[in-house]
């Protein structure tokens, strides 16, 4: 590949993933083209972006910016794997995969400037994605007016438990 060609491709993903929470790194070796395409469709499912450079390609893509700490891992076969929604998509993704596909490995990732390598690259996969950050904060906000509800109307079921049983004592009596 002619070094223009590189920087050019540097310069546009730099573009790309400069102002990303997140990046995560796989490593393939001998994906079959089948295995490659179900990957892809796998992570672009998950609204990842999903591409494969030369090691010297994201390392002039990262200097400089907060994804620098990961060029250490830019060693082998890398595949590049993000989304600016959710950053631990791609990880999600490529855990899911590698546990089917012993071909695929979480080589590492790196998240606002902290690398993380190997296992602990699967932390990120652990991580909730949106919706799920959402429906608990929907939850968390929902709870006290469920509970002020349940609490306003407490006093007068209770006040009319009272007084049925206070006439089925009456009746009793009588």
């Amino acid at each position: 590949m002619h070094k223009d060609t590189k920087h050019a491709q540097s310069a546009a993903l730099r573009e790309q993933v400069e102002d990303l929470t997140a990046l995560v790194l796989v490593e393939y070796s001998r994906l079959t083209v089948a295995e490659s395409e179900e990957l892809r469709g796998k992570f672009r499912e998950a609204g990842c972006t999903y591409r494969v450079f030369k090691n010297s390609v994201i390392r002039y893509a990262v200097t400089g910016t907060s994804h620098e700490p990961i060029t250490p891992l830019l060693k082998g076969v890398s595949g590049l794997a993000y989304n600016a929604d959710d950053p631990g998509a791609p990880a999600r993704v490529a855990r899911e995969y590698a546990k089917t596909n012993d071909k695929l490995r979480l080589k590492g990732a790196v998240v606002e400037g902290q690398m993380l390598a190997g296992d602990n690259a699967g932390k990120l996969a652990d991580m909730p994605g949106p919706r799920e950050i959402k429906a608990k904060l929907l939850m968390l906000f929902k709870t006290p007016a469920t509970r002020m509800v349940q609490v306003m109307q407490a006093a007068p079921r209770d006040f009319l438990r009272v007084l049925n049983a206070k006439k089925k004592k009456d009746e009793a009596a009588a």
